[in-house]
């Protein structure tokens, strides 16, 4: 940990303040000074805590790894109904730090280890969700497809909209989640429609 005005500093706040940072001013703007001054610790302070910028980037994509899709993924298996836990994911997605997320996103592009640990994100997320899908639909070739096109919604709201606008994103996944429950099983379709 890092020393602020005689307080330590934990791994965990340098990687808020770097995703405050990157939804603020991108890749480009992620720096070692800027991301100090954010907490009022030296730059002296983040090489003893890093090693380097390196070992920061490493531990920031793990961070941002567990943080934002492991998390996701194990609070959606610890809801036990399959159409409660559809609504868990549309929740926590719609709570995800989507500017950041999208500046990542071209950061993967101009390096290989950014670009790597998004490849894993993508992954490990469209799996999850055609779980959560497949738990509510008859058909794995539909959940597949229906993934598919979730992901690619959300991927396409961070590009191509203002990633703040959780209002949007908020119906938007309403959307998708009618879509999913056109697609439920006849036992878990719901009675009345749901509830936005």
């Amino acid at each position: 940990m890092a020393r602020r005005a005689g307080r330590q500093i934990a791994a965990e706040q340098y990687f808020e303040s770097a995703m405050t940072i990157l939804g603020r001013d991108g890749a480009a703007g992620l720096k070692i000074g800027p991301l100090c001054r954010s907490l009022g610790v030296t730059s002296g302070s983040f090489y003893h805590h890093f090693g380097g910028w390196a070992g920061f980037v490493r531990g920031l994509l793990q961070y941002w790894e567990s943080q934002q899709t492991d998390r996701v993924v194990e609070l959606a298996r610890a809801t036990a109904d399959p159409i409660e836990r559809v609504l868990v994911v549309r929740r926590l997605t719609v709570e995800l730090r989507h500017d950041a997320e999208a500046a990542i996103r071209a950061w993967a592009q101009i390096d290989p280890e950014v670009g790597r640990a998004q490849a894993r994100v993508d992954g490990q997320r469209r799996i999850a969700l055609e779980q959560v899908v497949g738990d509510v639909v008859e058909s794995t070739e539909i959940a597949h497809r229906l993934a598919i096109f979730g992901y690619s919604l959300l991927v396409g709201f961070q590009q191509t909209c203002d990633p703040r606008d959780r209002d949007l994103l908020q119906r938007l996944l309403g959307d998708y989640q009618d879509l999913i429950l056109a697609h439920a099983a006849p036992h878990l379709r719901p009675v009345t429609p749901p509830i936005r």
